[in-house]
């Protein structure tokens, strides 16, 4: 039976990859808020708040927070699929396609 090291360079290898291509995509991603920062609010409307993406008024409780870019999408410029905005979602899919050629 042979048991594998841990800190084989195969294993290091294999765990510093998908850092690695975290740090490319925070790199091309410029931060527009810091987490937390507030929405903005909508001018016409003392209780809506504006999505950075589309620019359209939603309450607070319709808008998300990219963990990313720091921009409030609404539903329609929201993507689950990475839990991000649009925007971000389209660099992390063109970095995945990248990464497969």
């Amino acid at each position: 039976m042979t048991l594998w090291k841990k800190n084989s360079k195969a294993a290091q290898q294999k765990s510093s990859a998908p850092s690695e291509k975290f740090r490319e995509l925070k790199k091309e991603i410029a931060v527009m808020r810091k987490q937390g920062e507030p929405q903005a609010k909508d001018p016409r409307t003392f209780s809506q708040y504006l999505c950075d993406l589309c620019a359209t008024p939603h309450p607070v409780s319709g808008l998300r927070q990219c963990v990313l870019c720091g921009r409030w999408a609404c539903d329609a410029c929201w993507k689950d699929e990475y839990y991000t905005c649009k925007s971000c979602a389209g660099l992390i899919r063109i970095h995945s396609l990248m990464g497969k050629e």
